[in-house]
């Protein structure tokens, strides 16, 4: 049991006082683009819009007149289009603001004194680029991009809709994600791993089919995790396959295919043939039939063993002790239900005993046939079983993945795929066969699909073509569409601004050639995300400071579309949760594993605590972990990060929305994380920062801005001490303050 701090005021005012302020300062609130958002998508003609289904090429290195300031090609790219509008670019931020920026941005988490006063003293003048390595290499990367990714691939923990059921496996393609990008899978990998993982293996032989790794069938679950409502036939498979359809072509193309399922697309060149034609390379998909007392039918899971190192011993002990813990809650459970069955039975009565039903809507009502206590811990009990029983399926060897059929003679063989009129699952049209998108072909031809020599096998291989067209370096959209979305992450917005739309009503580029480039050469860097992160992170652009005040250039490029600065940006709500934990010194650095859940507010609690609750709180270190293992729950998310507009999706998401509301400023000024976690600030201040206040006033500043502090700072926190002591001392003697000066 985590032990209750002592509650020091002085020291307790104080390090609320910065907690607080470190995070507001952590994340600014940029009202010029949060409040105002990207920018209107600019409306194109048909000719101009063309770009995007030729295949990029590399483009010349632009000439530039500043020759001293590009480090790389993207600085060229970026300082021509500077330089044709009479622009210059802003100063290089200090080495102080330079690290934070690289720690939030690739790890989400501040940087330690000591690493700041080591990077700003160092002579070495590759400082920046090894720090750049380092945290490319740190685990925590991978947690930080991981959470981009489980946007756009809708990841939730359960699966909306009417009761909301759990789904016990899908942390495991959370923590697919978090692999994938540390040990920086080839992208071209990722995209056939999560479309086709079941169909990597070629089948050249009149043998069985050999079991897909581990791993690929826990990636498959990215083609799983849209919500699911309780089977209707026909219609729910139609709903599901076109929902995998949409989308692929959103998160991998960057186009609004779904918007061809009833009708031809307004805007863009897909008709409605070609949607049907993509959505048959997912026709033969098989999902395994739900586990037997499943009473929301959602579909069952795949058999997936662990396979990262050390992961099934960690699933066995977490095992033994859950089965150790239900089997004493069972017993408890079991006793005192027969206890307030004699008692309610009793009261009311009767002849024969009254059912445990009747005894539970007892409890929950606070019947007077029971004290309080036994209500309460009755239904404390009946929750904790339930809790414990889905702790023990979420560490089973399973994953919530699909398969292909196997075809005749043991499952259906491969279906007549047809254009449904309007859409809908019962209107049949055309016959039509799976193909690529002809705006991007030029041709609506079959596509071609590769089946095992004997041809044993005719359901397998439709979706590893669709893969392996995408993931081909000729498609002219998947490499610039990823390109786009990392520097999105980076530069706070894409150079294309619409990151999941390069159809018509999505935003023109603002640097062309340069998504070109990058493009290019994520393909010839064999399709390596950490080759783009170095690229523009080592680049003169991404090192400007954003304090830089130019009216002429605000008049010429208000929205900085030109990037004459560095964009401010705003931090998301899981960094800033981490945060908040970092500076106190408690944030648990344990990764992978079944999610865990952070204690909600106590009114939230309250309301779903018995019946209806699947938030199994956890308690001391395993609640402080880091916030992307946070239980997703689509109808009731964690309240602190749904304040900063952390959202589950229901759909990709690949942005967020930003609010700036008078709760985000209550939240950090009240809510119960940030007052906690101010007391062990306080402490940690007053351990590490000795017995003189000046002292502990700068480190405190260290540790939560990363900085000094100024004389006027220092000298109003100093006031704030001095006068919290004089708190102190009123409270001890019953005088007040003021009586006392």
């Amino acid at each position: 049991m985590q032990s209750t701090p002592s509650t020091d005021k002085p020291l307790a005012a104080f390090g609320w006082a910065l907690t607080v302020g470190a995070v507001l300062v952590l994340a600014p609130l940029a009202l010029n683009s949060a409040l105002s958002g990207p920018p209107a998508a600019k409306k194109t003609t048909k000719k101009v819009t063309e770009w995007r289904y030729s295949p990029p090429s590399r483009p010349e290195m632009p000439d530039v007149t500043r020759a001293d300031w590009p480090r790389n090609a993207v600085d060229r790219f970026v300082l021509q289009k500077l330089e044709e509008n009479n622009l210059e670019p802003a100063p290089e931020a200090s080495r102080r603001v330079l690290i934070r920026r690289l720690y939030f941005d690739l790890l989400g988490l501040p940087p330690n004194p000591e690493e700041v006063d080591a990077f700003v003293k160092s002579t070495n003048p590759k400082a920046y680029e090894e720090l750049v390595d380092r945290l490319l290499d740190d685990a925590r990367y991978g947690e930080r991009w991981a959470r981009y990714w489980l946007d756009l691939a809708r990841y939730a923990d359960t699966h909306g809709y009417e009761g909301d059921p759990d789904s016990p496996h899908a942390w495991r393609y959370r923590d697919y994600v978090i692999d994938a990008f540390n040990t920086d899978k080839p992208y071209d990998r990722f995209i056939k791993e999560q479309l086709a993982g079941d169909e990597i293996y070629d089948v050249m032989g009149a043998g069985e089919i050999p079991f897909p790794k581990p791993e690929h069938v826990v990636a498959l679950t990215f083609l799983r995790l849209a919500p699911f409502t309780e089977p209707r036939g026909d219609e729910t498979r139609h709903e599901l396959l076109s929902e995998m359809t949409s989308t692929v072509g959103s998160v991998f193309l960057g186009l609004t295919v779904g918007c061809a399922k009833c009708h031809d697309h307004k805007y863009d060149d897909i008709p409605t043939k070609d949607f049907y034609r993509m959505k048959a390379f997912f026709a033969t998909v098989q999902i395994s039939p739900p586990d037997r007392g499943d009473v929301f039918q959602i579909g069952g899971p795949q058999p997936a063993e662990f396979y990262r190192p050390g992961e099934q011993e960690r699933a066995d002990q977490e095992r033994t002790a859950a089965q150790t813990e239900l089997k004493q809650t069972e017993e408890q459970y079991e006793t005192l239900g027969k206890l307030l069955q004699e008692k309610l039975t009793k009261a009311r009565e009767k002849e024969k005993p009254v059912d445990l039903g009747q005894v539970r809507r007892a409890a929950q009502r606070g019947d007077p046939a029971f004290t309080a206590d036994e209500s309460t811990r009755y239904l404390e009990l009946r929750a904790l079983r339930g809790h414990l029983k889905m702790r023990l399926s979420r560490l089973r060897p399973l994953a919530l993945s699909l398969r292909h059929s196997f075809g005749p003679p043991y499952e259906p063989g491969v279906p007549t795929s047809r254009v449904m009129l309007r859409g809908q699952y019962d209107k049949p049209g055309e016959i039509i066969e799976p193909g690529f998108p002809s705006a991007i072909t030029g041709h609506e031809e079959p596509a071609p699909i590769r089946l095992d020599p004997f041809k044993r096998w005719p359901t397998r291989g439709r979706r590893m073509a669709l893969a392996q067209w995408i993931a081909s370096p000729e498609n002219p959209l998947t490499a610039r569409v990823m390109v786009n979305r990392i520097w999105q992450h980076h530069f706070g917005r894409g150079i294309v601004s619409t990151p999941s739309d390069f159809g018509v009503l999505g935003a023109l580029p603002t640097h062309p050639e340069l998504l070109d480039w990058l493009a290019t050469e994520f393909v010839e860097s064999k399709w390596s995300i950490k080759s783009i992160h170095r690229l523009l992170l080592n680049s003169s652009t991404y090192r400007q400071t954003s304090l830089r005040d130019a009216p002429e250039a605000a008049k010429t490029d208000p929205d900085n579309d030109l990037l004459w600065r560095f964009r401010r940006r705003r931090l998301e709500a899981e960094a800033i949760r981490d945060s908040v934990l970092a500076v106190s010194g408690r944030l648990n650095p344990k990764q992978f594993g079944v999610p865990i859940f952070p204690a909600l507010p106590e009114e939230v609690d309250r309301e779903v605590k018995w019946d209806v609750s699947k938030w199994d709180t956890s308690h001391g270190a395993e609640s402080r972990r880091r916030s992307i293992y946070i239980y997703q729950q689509r109808t009731l998310n964690m309240p602190f990060l749904d304040c900063f507009d952390a959202k589950v999706a229901d759909t990709p998401l690949d942005t967020r929305p930003t609010s700036v509301t008078a709760l985000q400023s209550l939240e950090m000024y009240n809510g119960a994380l940030v007052n906690e976690e101010a007391i062990y600030f306080a402490q940690r201040v007053a351990k590490e920062g000795g017995d003189n206040p000046r002292d502990q006033i700068a480190l405190a500043f260290q540790l939560a801005f990363n900085r000094a502090p100024t004389e006027v700072e220092a000298d109003r926190l100093e006031g704030l001490l001095q006068a919290s002591a004089v708190e102190d001392v009123a409270d001890a003697d019953g005088t007040s303050g003021i009586a006392k000066d």
